[in-house]
């Protein structure tokens, strides 16, 4: 029975876009470091949340970058990999969201973020190929049932 298991171009492309994202995103949130200790306008014990709170958002951007270069294949075969994919969108979404309640409308920085969430949407539902004697999961059939 032939299952789809092998993820075209389109998928893998619309991640390596989403990963050069991703690492300007890191470039962004390293550079904000900087930012918050010049901030005259922000007070003292603010400081310090936001320098946790910017330490725990580049290890996530950093986190999808790495999955976005490295791991693409087991973010489009894979059914944790889709949903890792699914769950960077909704962060994208969330992060537009937000970022608009907080300040005001800003359309290009709510277009970029909403336009890399779209690819992580994406991504996970582009057309695969069908491979004879591969699951879904990308395991020969009867590997798994041979143990």
């Amino acid at each position: 029975m032939l299952q789809k298991t092998e993820s075209p171009k389109t998928g893998s492309v619309l991640l390596v876009i989403g990963g050069v994202f991703q690492a300007l995103f890191a470039i962004m949130h390293v550079g904000m470091f900087f930012g918050i200790s010049r901030d005259p306008a922000l007070p003292a014990a603010m400081k310090p949340l936001l320098y946790i709170f910017n330490a725990a958002v580049l290890a996530t951007v950093l986190f999808f970058a790495y999955a976005s270069f490295f791991r693409r294949r087991e973010l489009l075969e894979t059914g944790l990999g889709r949903v890792t994919c699914l769950f960077i969108g909704a962060f994208y979404v969330q992060r537009a969201l937000v970022d608009t309640m907080v300040n005001s409308v800003n359309t290009v920085f709510l277009g970029l973020l909403s336009l890399v969430a779209a690819f992580y949407l994406l991504a996970p539902f582009t057309p695969r190929r069908a491979v004879a004697g591969h699951t879904t999961e990308g395991v020969a059939l009867g590997a798994a049932s041979s143990k």
